[in-house]
């Protein structure tokens, strides 16, 4: 399991990494995955309505915990919580969206997503706290 949690945050990483430097380069790029079933109009408003919400739920979530004075338990958790998100928002998604089978397997992608990171979260809080917790 340790060397799949391991080739998977990899693949994650330079996968994210790419499509950061696409989406810099080439922002209207996001049209072009129509191919996945959604219209152009369909792809930017599941993007207002799903992706960008979960990055103003992080930025709250994470600007409370420092408020609050709570640290990171490990170094997988920003990943978690951002999963954790983009779940929320398309379970949302689900309800005010027109429902389109992609929606679906992207919804199944990001669920075993989180369970490998909540994995590798666990693993790594046990690493650093010891097995006590």
């Amino acid at each position: 399991m340790e060397r799949f949690i391991r080739y998977f945050l990899g693949g994650l990483m330079i996968l994210s990494l790419v499509l950061a430097a696409v989406f810099m380069i080439v922002p209207t790029y996001m049209d072009q995955l129509t191919a996945l079933g959604f219209t152009p109009e369909e792809m930017r408003i599941w993007v207002y309505r799903v992706v960008v919400p979960t990055y103003f739920l992080t930025i709250a979530y994470f600007s409370y915990r420092y408020l609050s004075g709570k640290n990171p338990t490990s170094t997988v958790w920003p990943i978690l919580i951002v999963t954790f998100f983009f779940l929320i928002t398309q379970i949302v998604g689900f309800i005010f969206f027109y429902f389109h089978w992609i929606q679906i397997l992207y919804f199944l992608v990001t669920a075993g997503s989180f369970l490998v990171l909540r994995e590798a979260h666990n693993r790594r809080k046990k690493d650093i706290f010891g097995s006590s917790l």
